[in-house]
């Protein structure tokens, strides 16, 4: 099929990657606005694929973390899909990867994305959650004083988060968009900090909360986490719209277990293709044996 080189990405490879990613996800793909953000980043690796001259496919390996890798960007050139491209980057990225020595390494991808996740499960990826993916638009109006959570709260947030049914079913996830990182004290702190908590009180406690962040990726605010009982979920989710307003953005994404996506719904939310989103995962002894065999594993991206 010619001569194929995989090799760290270059600011010269942009014109192919905005070309050939023009022809993904009927246009919309996301790497054109994240490329040069990715070639400035001091961990991990941003890899091409190089046939005959011709950057033809990409894919990211992420710090998140230390000990926390998320693989995502994978993409190939429709024209030249089929010839093992996919494979010999996910192959180098293995060998990142166990340069790194991470904990965990994870990747998402939609639902019926059967090659994607076959790629994962024959590389030892557990399968984790699927999950629904929301948009919705800003709006404004008015919020209760109580609602907006602050320093003080953060102690009372987590213990919340670690009775938070929603919470389990994301495995201890803060969905970021199409990135799902770990949600530990720093990473609430951050939330708070850049005042995306919103909490709902009752007696003293804390019964509800959703929390928000910048898109990674992307100009939307990310609705990361949401619990409460019905009413409070829906109710908290109209808030975030209004606080998410106020915070200076426009367009919302969500990505939430399946029971919550009707209550995000009523509070002006719409389910939004693809709207069936899954997580896998690389860890324990698993992830030991894969970063010992090296390269003969091969390690799956995000097609997002």
């Amino acid at each position: 099929m010619g001569k194929l080189i995989i090799r760290e990405a270059r600011p010269s490879d942009r014109k192919a990657v905005v070309s050939f990613s023009a022809k993904i996800w009927e246009g919309h793909d996301y790497l054109p606005r994240v490329w040069d953000q990715w070639l400035e980043e001091p961990f991990g690796a941003l890899l091409v694929a190089e046939l005959d001259g011709r950057t033809v496919g990409t894919n990211k390996v992420t710090v998140l973390a230390p000990g926390e890798v998320w693989l995502e960007g994978l993409r190939v050139d429709p024209l030249q899909q089929s010839k093992g491209i996919a494979w010999a980057l996910n192959q180098r990225a293995m060998e990142i990867v166990k340069k790194l020595k991470p904990t965990t390494v994870r990747f998402s991808t939609v639902f019926d994305n059967q090659a994607s996740r076959h790629m994962g499960e024959q590389g030892g990826f557990r399968f984790l959650f699927p999950c629904r993916r929301l948009l919705a638009q800003s709006k404004k109006g008015d919020l209760p004083r109580e609602a907006q959570g602050g320093m003080e709260d953060v102690d009372k947030i987590l213990a919340l988060l670690e009775k938070s049914s929603n919470f389990r079913q994301m495995k201890g996830l803060f969905a970021w968009g199409w990135i799902f990182k770990a949600l530990d004290r720093p990473f609430v702190e951050r939330v708070v900090a850049e005042g995306g908590a919103l909490v709902a009180r009752s007696l003293g406690k804390i019964s509800g909360l959703a929390l928000f962040l910048k898109q990674r990726h992307g100009p939307k605010a990310a609705l990361g986490v949401i619990d409460g009982d019905d009413r409070t979920i829906t109710a908290l989710a109209g808030q975030f719209r209004i606080a998410a307003e106020r915070l200076g953005f426009r367009e919302l994404i969500s990505m939430v277990p399946e029971s919550s996506a009707p209550l995000l719904l009523a509070a002006g939310f719409r389910l939004e293709e693809p709207t069936r989103v899954v997580v896998y995962e690389l860890s324990g002894e698993t992830l030991e044996r894969a970063v010992r065999v090296g390269g003969d594993i091969t390690i799956p991206g995000s097609w997002e």
